[in-house]
């Protein structure tokens, strides 16, 4: 007796879990399609964040590998724009209510990088400088 009353509550569990997950997936799944995690009036300066986090990235590494002290300060300023960047594009992609002030924020951090990277004579340093004004002027736009 208390081995089928064990199997129908085992049954009964099942049954309840497997509906549940049915009911949340399918909130979760009307959610979510009413949700625009790219809206349009952000993907030009979100793909420009993207870009410029990359670009820095790249130029970090390179600076890094380089053992030059005097690229102490480019290196440290890459590492804050793709910071700001990366929050940035997070942000405009979630349409955020604090676009605009990250965007300020990655606006200055990008241009001060620019700033410095423009200093020095290395391709990537020069590349993300370009991405960098190119962001700056986008996220001003926010």
């Amino acid at each position: 007796m208390k081995k089928i009353t064990l199997l129908f509550l085992a049954i009964r569990l099942i049954t309840m879990a497997a509906t549940t997950t049915k009911s949340v997936a399918s909130v979760t799944k009307n959610k979510i399609s009413n949700i625009n995690f790219m809206d349009s009036k952000y993907k030009a300066c979100i793909d420009a964040c993207n870009a410029c986090a990359a670009s820095c990235k790249k130029c970090e590494s390179m600076c890094v590998k380089s053992n030059d002290p005097k690229m102490a300060r480019c290196i440290q300023l890459c590492r804050e724009s793709v910071a700001t960047c990366t929050a940035s594009s997070k942000l405009m992609s979630l349409n955020s209510d604090s676009v605009k002030e990250m965007c300020a924020v990655c606006a200055n951090v990008c241009d001060t990088c620019a700033s410095e990277c423009e200093k020095m004579t290395a391709d990537h340093c020069k590349k993300c400088a370009t991405d960098c004004r190119k962001t700056a002027k986008l996220c001003r736009t926010m």
